[in-house]
């Protein structure tokens, strides 16, 4: 049975939690916006624009810088189970080509010389 483990390190992860607050960010502007959080009038319509923009563009930049970072610090660890495997497959034996040896001289027409 495999399992699944959450990894902190995966750049795609972040990513995609970016995009998320940023999608967020992009449908809470018009609520806020209705509730008259920006205030009133023109003035109001230009603050939910930029709140909107910058809310987006700071979640999906940050996230994104955020697992590129975190990419820098990613090391292999090797498992029991990775370590079997690792020695289970045993190197053949001879030259570092993959070919037998090669077989000595033979005489040639039966002669000895």
């Amino acid at each position: 049975m495999s399992g699944y483990r959450v990894s902190f390190i995966r750049s795609s992860g972040w990513t995609r939690l970016g995009l998320a607050g940023g999608v967020l960010c992009l449908f809470l502007t018009p609520m806020l916006w209705s509730f008259g959080l920006f205030g009133d009038g023109d003035v109001a319509l230009r603050r939910a624009i930029v709140f909107a923009l910058s809310g987006t563009w700071l979640f999906g930049l940050g996230f994104f810088l955020i697992g590129w970072a975190l990419q820098g610090f990613v090391i292999r660890v090797r498992t029991s189970e990775d370590e079997d495997d690792h020695h289970g497959a045993a190197r053949p034996s001879g030259s570092s080509s993959g070919h037998p040896p090669a077989a000595g001289r033979h005489a040639v027409g039966g002669r000895t010389g």
